[in-house]
């Protein structure tokens, strides 16, 4: 198997953080996690067992926060972490079945990106308006704005060595001083497929029959989970489900994970 590496970027209830990490150890069994410290505790993951950036501070909507993969990243890299593919995931997603690390394995074989919903920009989308008017920043790496996609954040997959590409280029291009400067909401969603184009990494877009369940809006009720697990049989992960550990959704799936557990 393949070893695939989740990043997630937390902010807050622990709570719902442990029940993520138990998870995706029930679902992804085969798979390691990483998280990003990104709120006011510094305490807020010690004693999970997962590894946590040792660059993570507080970080600020909409700047500092569409730092948070590449210092993961560098991070990775740096430090040689054992990985064959990253995922970024968001805190309130979970998986609802097995067979993501399976689907992951088979669809990277002949690409290096994968993102939920690829396509070129359009001015219907609201953070591509606000990225142009800041294209002043970008356009030194990306030289027109024809050169770039984007996708929807979570789920996000790279191959290791655009990963290590990505590190590389983001130096010399001083990547992350930009982002700093840019007050875009929804960057995330176009400079990291974009780079992926730059460096010529062979891209692909997430299979209709999985990327439904991974939406923006509206969070996911018990209900919705368990009829899409029913019509849906290659959806397993789920986003947007609230943090609340006692919500609907999360202790149906919390449930389902006990039970096949068993």
């Amino acid at each position: 198997m393949s070893k695939i590496c989740f990043a997630i970027l937390v902010h807050n209830n622990k709570k719902s953080l442990k029940d993520m990490i138990d998870n995706i150890r029930r679902f992804c069994p085969h798979s390691s996690i990483v998280l990003y410290n990104g709120g006011d505790d510094p305490k807020l993951c010690r004693g999970l067992g997962v590894p946590v950036c040792p660059t993570s501070k507080k970080l600020v909507y909409p700047t500092s926060i569409s730092t948070y993969m590449l210092e993961v990243m560098d991070w990775l890299v740096d430090t040689d972490y054992k990985f064959d593919y990253l995922i970024n995931l968001d805190s309130d997603c979970l998986f609802a079945r097995k067979g993501f690390e399976s689907f992951v394995k088979k669809e990277m074989k002949k690409c290096d990106y994968m993102g939920v919903r690829v396509r070129p920009p359009t001015d219907d989308w609201l953070p591509y308006r606000n990225f142009k008017k800041e294209w002043a920043i970008w356009k030194p790496v990306f030289k027109k704005k024809e050169n770039l996609l984007c996708c929807f954040n979570v789920g996000q997959i790279y191959r290791r060595r655009l990963v290590e590409k990505i590190v590389r280029v983001s130096k010399s291009l001083r990547v992350r001083d930009k982002l700093l400067r840019t007050r875009s909401n929804g960057i995330v969603e176009i400079l990291y497929v974009s780079l992926a184009r730059k460096l010529g990494a062979r891209i692909k877009r997430y299979p209709s029959s999985v990327d439904g369940s991974i939406r923006y809006r509206p969070h996911f009720t018990a209900g919705e989970v368990k009829r899409t697990l029913r019509q849906k049989p290659r959806h397993s992960l789920f986003h947007p489900i609230y943090r609340d550990i006692g919500n609907d959704a999360r202790v149906a799936i919390r449930n389902r994970a006990n039970r096949q557990g068993k």
